[in-house]
This record gives structure tokens, sequence and C-alpha cells, in this order.
């Protein structure tokens, strides 16, 4: 499965912004996933269900912007944590860790 894909990619972050997504949600004829075993897997992961429709263009939007709070949320809190301990190295400024092109 996906999941598991990026967690040993992504092996030594403790918590990976994610969402599980039922597309085509339009199309409830034709559904291959029950709403119910969705709903089950997310809550088992720790993430937010949502179902979403391209054509009606239901909830694009918020799986678009859910997902951006979770990835903010995830780097304020790298962020937090890594201000709260002081580190032994020489930080370099600004100006030598960018390069313009």
């Amino acid at each position: 499965m996906m999941r598991e894909q990026i967690l040993r990619v992504k092996a030594e972050e403790d918590k990976i912004p994610l969402l599980v997504v039922g597309n085509k949600s339009d199309l409830e004829e034709r559904r291959q996933v029950p709403v119910e075993e969705a709903r089950s897997k997310a809550e088992e992961w720790g993430v937010q269900y949502v179902e979403t429709s391209a054509k009606t263009r239901a909830n694009v939007d918020k799986v678009f912007f859910d997902l951006m709070r979770e990835i903010r949320a995830k780097k304020m809190s790298e962020n937090k944590d890594k201000n709260g301990k002081k580190s032994s190295k020489n930080k370099k400024s600004f100006k030598e860790r960018c390069c313009l092109l």
C-alpha cells in the first residue's frame, strides 16, 4: 500500500502529514470501498477522511487546505522543537544558506 511506502521512505519522521481521500464520490453506485471501511482505516492511522468529487467540486478545495494545515502544523512543531534546543553548531547566515539562480 502507498502509505507503507511513504512511511518506509520517511522513516525518520514521527508524524507525516496524510489524509485519506475517497474520490469520485458522485459515483456512489460504482463505489469499490465502503465508507465505513475508509473511515475505519483513517481512524486506525490517526488521519482525517474526506470524500471528494472533481466533477461536482465537492471537497476538492477542502482536501488541499486541510493538507496544507497539516503541513504547516508539522513545520511549526519542528520549528518549536528546534528553537527550544540550543545547537552548538555555528549557524550560517541567511545569505550563506541561500543561492539565487
